[in-house]
């Protein structure tokens, strides 16, 4: 699973980043989730991480 706070564009953590390439980005660096986007990916960590 992505890290809630990993690169919009290729998923990887913020700290390894620096320059990357993707197919659809590009040469690129570090870029931001919408707050929306983050969220979502932290609802989703906690649902797989909670035992019912």
């Amino acid at each position: 699973m992505t890290n809630p706070n990993a690169c919009r564009w290729c998923g990887i953590d913020k700290r390894s980043h620096g320059r990357q390439h993707t197919e659809t980005a590009g040469w690129h660096t570090w870029g931001q989730l919408a707050a929306s986007k983050i969220r979502a990916r932290l609802l989703a960590r906690h649902k797989r991480t909670t035992v019912t």
